[in-house]
């Protein structure tokens, strides 16, 4: 009932009191009574709907009794209203855990929101966020609980959590630095900012992100801003150093702290470049090597036709020579001859370079030793303002050819002379052994290179040096820097070091120099002692088998050894060769067997040969040896071999050996 009612109800009641009138009395207080409990039944219905209603439990209690509960607060922990007024609600409700934190919220009288573990009747639990507050009732303070089921949220806010974990994690691995900002004012910094701009996160909070950017990226980046584009751009930024640093950006919206920002992920892109740098120094790498090895099968089919026609040339010369019976007839041969022999040496520099390989023993040799021997040379040879240094440390034996491997050292010493024209300069000759190598032999040419035992050459000079360009191409055939080079030195120095399964570096910066390095696997086996030969009684003239599918070369054989004595069978090819052997197993004393031909090669003919049985003498010959062939050669199955083109006395030669040696000697 409200006051005013309540007030004239009594007004009535006071007045039927002084008229002494019982009934009027009576009546006023009967209705005062309906009000009142009127009101009281509406207020009671108003609390009941409130408590059922309410999405949370409520709790009032006084010095830990309660007073008061709700229904949703016996739904919540499955409990009767009874059990709960009658029970320690505290621990009946709260996990043991929880109950030494909630007394001393009591205790403390405080005032605000906390979570607990609650505990149903049948042992379950849930997380459940507490709101406490004091009050009065009835004029006694008293504390308000209202408790809310928060697991969902919880669950939810874990999950939340979990998958900013996730995007943080994922961002750290995909972006070396994250930065918010808020109109191009840097608020929060992530990630690895001292390793990418050498400053720490602090140092870049509260500052423009455009201080820390070069200037020439500061236009696009303001008008991404301004624009308030989002997406990727490329950014170049300025570390504490003053060093550019390449980056990558990419813009997006998000939140901190509730608020909106734009959230930019940076990509350090040095060792992207570094690596993209790397593979195309590997992809030109590559190619250089598959143009030199093209370059190196064209020079080396040309130097075999080549030198089938001069063997041919300087045969026929030197039986012109021979039978001259003028002054005039000699000095034409002779001036052939010598034409022949300098062409000669021009495809012995290409097959070099090629990478033909010598079929004879190869012999200790030690490359230090051989610098040094080669001193009186090289101070004759040498630029006069030139300054040699060698240094040599122990022994340094490769197995190999001292021949070809002087010829090497001497081209990159001539090299390093020209290079330093008429000024003066050093030029240092380093031999050691090594067995580490460093990473700087990944760029060199040749046998692959790694830990073991090699010797090392380096030539350095201080001249002029070579810039990208030359560099890349040092070691082409028929390219010159020099205004008569024929630019084959240095490809058949890169095809000796080949044919002896070592590498070479060059290294070189225009006007700091050059410096060419060369690794050869070492040998262990000591020098021997040189043995002079013991000269041998010439044999005589025996049966030879010229086979060559070349007319040329058969018919300049032939006359050659028949003015000698010999008795010589032509043969046009192997099938041929193999044929007349058939029937004339005893025909022949010595055979003369060009390893290039159509149908039948010369490594098929000796094969063929061996497996019938015949072991007659065998020379091989050839203009140029292709390792692939070579590698079908029976060894020991051959005892001689003539490199095209040959001398007379170099053929001569080689026969007697061969048959002095015997079919059962090794080549």
């Amino acid at each position: 009932m409200a006051a005013p009612q309540q007030e004239a109800w009594l007004g009535r009641v006071d007045q039927a009191l002084a008229l002494g009138d019982r009934t009027e009395t009576r009546t006023a207080l009967a209705a005062l009574l309906a009000e009142i409990g009127a009101d009281q039944l509406r207020l009671h219905d108003r609390a009941a709907l409130l408590s059922s209603a309410s999405f949370e439990g409520l709790l009032i209690h006084s010095d830990g009794k309660v007073v008061e509960i709700n229904d949703r607060l016996c739904e919540m922990h499955g409990y009767h209203r009874d059990e709960l007024l009658s029970g320690d609600i505290l621990r009946m409700c709260v996990a043991p855990e929880d109950v030494p934190g909630v007394l001393a919220h009591m205790r403390d009288g405080f005032q605000g929101e906390y979570l607990v573990t609650g505990v149903r009747k049948d042992g379950s639990r849930f997380r459940s966020e507490v709101l406490s507050k004091q009050g009065t009732l009835g004029g006694r303070p008293v504390r308000i609980g209202a408790i809310r089921d928060v697991t969902e949220r919880e669950r939810t806010n874990a999950l939340l959590r979990e998958s900013e974990a996730r995007f943080r994690e994922l961002t750290d691995a995909a972006f070396d630095m994250t930065l918010f900002t808020r109109d191009g004012v840097i608020l929060d910094v992530r990630g690895a900012c001292a390793r990418v701009l050498g400053r720490s996160a602090a140092e870049l909070i509260g500052h423009k992100v455009f201080e820390f950017m070069a200037p020439s990226a500061v236009p696009a980046a303001q008008q991404m801003l301004s624009e308030k584009r989002l997406g990727f751009i490329d950014v170049t930024a300025v570390d504490a150093a003053g060093n550019l640093v390449p980056t990558l950006a990419v813009v997006v919206a998000g939140t901190l702290n509730g608020q909106p920002v734009r959230v930019a992920g940076v990509r350090d892109l040095r060792g992207v470049q570094r690596l993209e740098n790397e593979r195309r120094g590997l992809e030109q790498q590559v190619q250089r090597t598959q143009r030199l090895e093209s370059l190196g099968v064209l020079a080396g089919g040309i130097a075999h036709d080549f030198n089938n026609l001069l063997a041919g040339v300087l045969g026929n010369a030197e039986l012109m020579l021979e039978r001259a019976a003028t002054a005039e007839d000699h000095e034409i041969a002779s001036a052939i001859i010598t034409a022949a022999q300098r062409a000669a040496a021009l495809t012995r520099q290409m097959l070099a370079y090629a990478g033909r390989r010598n079929l004879g023993r190869r012999e200790p040799v030690d490359l230090g030793q051989m610098v040094r021997e080669l001193r009186a040379l090289l101070d004759a040879t040498l630029s006069k303002k030139a300054r040699l240094e060698l240094t040599t440390e122990g022994t340094n034996v490769v197995l190999g050819d001292p021949v070809t491997l002087s010829q090497v050292i001497m081209n990159l010493l001539t090299n390093a002379s020209d290079a330093l024209g008429d000024q003066a300069g050093d030029i240092a000759v380093r031999v050691k052994r090594v067995s580490e190598v460093d990473a700087r032999w990944d760029h060199a040419q040749g046998a692959m290179v790694g830990p073991g035992r090699w010797v090392l050459v380096e030539v350095e000079d201080s001249g002029i040096g070579m810039d990208d360009a030359t560099r890349g191409r040092a070691f082409e055939p028929f390219f010159s820097t020099k205004e008569r080079g024929h630019g084959l030195g240095l490809a058949a120095c890169l095809g000796i070091i080949r044919a002896h399964d070592g590498a070479v570096l060059v290294e070189s910066e225009l006007g700091r120099g050059s410096r060419f390095s060369i690794l050869l696997p070492a040998h262990d086996v000591a020098l021997a002692a040189e043995q002079p030969e013991i000269p041998r009684a010439a044999t005589s003239p025996c049966r030879v088998l010229v086979v060559d599918d070349e007319a040329i070369v058969r018919g300049q054989l032939r006359r050659s050894l028949e003015l000698r004595g010999y008795t010589v069978t032509e043969a046009a090819g192997g099938r041929a060769a193999l044929a007349l052997l058939a029937d004339k197993p005893d025909a022949i004393d010595v055979m003369i067997l060009d390893m290039t031909m159509p149908e039948l090669d010369g490594a098929e003919v000796l094969q063929r040969l061996r497996a019938g049985g015949s072991r007659v003498p065998v020379v091989i010959s050839s203009g140029y040896l292709d390792v692939a062939v070579e590698r079908r050669l029976p060894r020991g199955e051959f005892q001689g071999f003539l490199a095209k083109p040959y001398g007379a006395s170099e053929l001569i030669t080689a026969i007697e050996r061969a048959r002095r040696a015997g079919p059962s000697a090794l080549t």
